[in-house]
């Protein structure tokens, strides 16, 4: 049955996105403000073109000592992005992210950025994912 779930049935919507140019500080205070795990970055035009994640503010900035309020999320965003449209169903979804070993997945139709998709948001509609999860985070 989690099959025939789509989606855009379980995204969050709005995404929360930032500029380019915003400070890494910013955007961590604005994924902590929404309780959030990712912010989606977008151009001058409102298109997004990349990512910024939990992972990537440790990863990125912090165990590399950066200083988060001079780095721009340009710099430290995951790109190109990796997204799906509203109707693909859950499961490819989730066979995608642990392929390209992510946590959150952009949603995309004709219209542009219309949500954000995190493993979390698959589990709980569809818990028998969880060994496909697992395998992706390298065990329990």
């Amino acid at each position: 049955m989690s099959e025939e779930i789509t989606v855009k049935e379980i995204m969050s919507s709005p995404p929360i996105t930032v500029s380019l140019e915003e400070s890494v500080i910013e955007a961590a205070r604005i994924m902590a403000e929404n309780k959030i795990g990712c912010v989606i970055v977008v151009n001058d035009e409102g298109k997004p073109v990349g990512i910024v994640t939990r992972r990537d503010l440790v990863e990125k900035v912090l165990a590399k000592a950066k200083d988060p309020l001079k780095t721009k999320v340009k710099d430290v965003m995951s790109s190109p992005l990796i997204y799906v449209g509203p109707n693909t169903p859950i499961l490819e979804a989730a066979k995608l992210m642990s392929r390209k070993d992510i946590s959150h997945i952009p949603v995309i139709d004709a219209d542009g950025l219309v949500g954000v998709v995190s493993d979390r948001d698959i589990l709980t509609v569809a818990p028998e994912y969880i060994e496909l999860m697992i395998v992706r985070k390298g065990g329990i």
